[in-house]
């Protein structure tokens, strides 16, 4: 069942290097069927791309599960945005995005920055060792 959602992190470092822990936690999360896929991570990979590289990660995100995005999440985040720039944090409104999204449905998150640490409700996982 799939119950991890992967940040663009993680995808970016995997499709350069494919090596290195995040690499390999991926790579047993795919094997797993685990691995989710949100529009927000959709779109900053995309956002990226050089057209020969399209194909392939099309290719692979063709094969993974999406995770709808509501209205509400979109409602959400922005609320967990606002409380988190009062408290003087400032994380960038679509990684707010990410995290509501694992919250609302109970998931784990695959990431390699730092700053999702600040989400205390969030799942992440290890990726240190």
């Amino acid at each position: 069942m799939a119950d991890v959602l992967v940040d663009t992190s993680v995808w970016i470092d995997f499709f350069r290097s494919g090596r290195g822990r995040s690499g390999d936690i991926l790579d047993d999360l795919l094997a797993e069927d685990r691995v989710l896929l949100c529009g927000v991570v959709e779109m900053e990979i995309f956002q990226g791309l050089r057209e020969k590289e399209l194909r392939e990660v099309r290719s692979v995100f063709q094969l993974i599960p999406y995770l709808d995005t509501t209205r509400e999440d979109f409602i959400k985040a922005g609320r967990l945005w606002n409380k988190l720039r009062r408290m003087g944090m400032t994380i960038p409104p679509t990684d707010c995005l990410i995290a509501r999204l694992c919250m609302a449905g109970n998931l784990s998150l695959l990431t390699l920055d730092n700053h999702f640490e600040k989400f205390k409700e969030l799942k992440r996982v290890d990726t240190d060792g």
